[in-house]
């Protein structure tokens, strides 16, 4: 039997569903990740493994562990993170069948538990990597008022050494090869009346500040028209522009002094920020002057797009062990939405791809994992990393091997 199918099979099951099951336990929303930061040291303590504990806030903390290549070969980092948002609906945690249920369970402990069961696979078989293997788990991914610290703390780390590495996989998502988002900010947009708010008795309705919001509306809704008929992605479709909150007047006989949109643009790789932001004040700015009203268009949460090729060396060896463990092609696929990926490929230049066990569920109220899924992204998370990494005195040519 050869070393690539006896690590396939020296992957447990029933260990790793354990695992995932341990993890949703211990809740974990963004700023509270103290416990599940203690539980998945010691899971990967259990292993024998070092942990490299970087603190991000008190209590809060990056978990780095590495599996020591000989040398020679490439750095493979498998990356998570360990916070959750809220469990909105106190959804249990328990186990049906092929199912993991709870907050957290597909979102992504799931995957965390998946490479941790990769890990044990190659250490269980003494397989001996040319380059290093890196698990790595981070704080401070779901809710924006950590500010991504977590993500940003592993940045600064990758860039000092202390967690370099040549090719990150994310262990989130789908069981496909998602190789680019596109780039992502939150806008928001105020018109101001010079004059203030007045009663509504001296104002005509149709000049009464609200009645801009309309207009900033259609506006928008035609530039998504735009934007259908334009460039279309060939993995992610159409750029998008979404609205989700609109706010107007503090008194039912006054007219506002304030109206503003908040919503979401995405892009794709070939424009920034910036020059979206300024695309959008453009698009924005003739209504405000028929109103004869100030304008502020303003963006945070901005996340430049990012795409990496589809015959990228980590593109390759995972779709080669997907293939090898499910005998089918891994399909490959781009994203509107964006994650860590977006902020790993520019704040390092690592390329970065994801590929997780499932993501159907995610934020769901009855959010579930499959543990065949689990088992089965565990397996490529393992054949992945020797192929990339490479084995010692073995040929990184696999062809063949059952």
């Amino acid at each position: 039997m050869s070393i690539r199918a006896r690590v396939v099979k020296a992957v447990d099951r029933d260990w790793i569903a354990d695992q995932a099951e341990h993890l949703v336990r211990v809740p974990s929303p963004t700023l509270n990740e103290y416990e599940a930061c203690q539980l998945f040291l010691s899971q990967v303590r259990s292993l024998g493994l070092e942990v490299d504990i970087r603190e991000v806030t008190p209590a809060r903390s990056n978990l780095y562990a590495r599996i020591k290549g000989s040398g020679g070969g490439s750095t493979l980092m498998l990356n998570g993170h360990l916070d959750t948002i809220p469990n909105q609906n106190n959804q249990p945690c328990y186990r049906d069948g092929d199912l993991i249920w709870g907050r957290g369970s597909t979102d992504m402990k799931g995957g965390l538990a998946a490479m941790l069961g990769a890990a044990r696979a190659l250490l269980s078989q003494g397989v001996q990597l040319n380059g290093d293997l890196l698990l790595t788990a981070v704080v401070g991914h779901e809710l924006a008022e950590a500010g991504k610290d977590g993500p940003r703390a592993l940045i600064q780390d990758i860039n000092s050494g202390r967690c370099a590495c040549d090719r990150i996989v994310i262990v989130e998502g789908s069981d496909v090869l998602w190789i680019m988002s596109m780039g992502s900010m939150v806008f928001h947009i105020t018109l101001t009346s010079k004059s203030g708010g007045m009663h509504t008795q001296y104002v005509p309705l149709e000049q009464n500040p609200i009645r801009y919001l309309k207009d900033v509306l259609d506006r928008l809704i035609r530039f998504q028209r735009e934007l259908d008929h334009g460039k279309v992605h060939p993995l992610a479709g159409a750029e998008r522009i979404d609205v989700g909150i609109v706010r107007s007047g503090d008194y039912f006989n006054r007219t506002p002094a304030n109206s503003s949109l908040t919503g979401t643009r995405r892009w794709a790789s070939e424009k920034t920020a910036e020059e979206v932001l300024e695309e959008l004040i453009h698009l924005i700015n003739p209504v405000a002057q028929s109103g004869k009203l100030e304008l502020e268009i303003r963006m945070d949460h901005e996340r430049e797009p990012f795409e990496i090729s589809p015959n990228d060396s980590i593109v390759e060896a995972v779709g080669k062990a997907h293939q090898h463990v499910t005998g089918q092609d891994a399909r490959i696929v781009g994203m509107r939405i964006v994650g860590d990926a977006n902020l790993y490929v520019h704040g390092t230049g690592v390329q970065t791809i994801y590929y997780g066990p499932s993501n159907e569920t995610a934020h769901c109220d009855r959010e579930n994992v499959s543990i065949s899924r689990l088992e089965s992204a565990a397996k490529v998370y393992a054949l992945a990393a020797m192929d990339m990494c490479g084995i010692v005195g073995k040929s990184e040519n696999w062809k063949g091997e059952s």
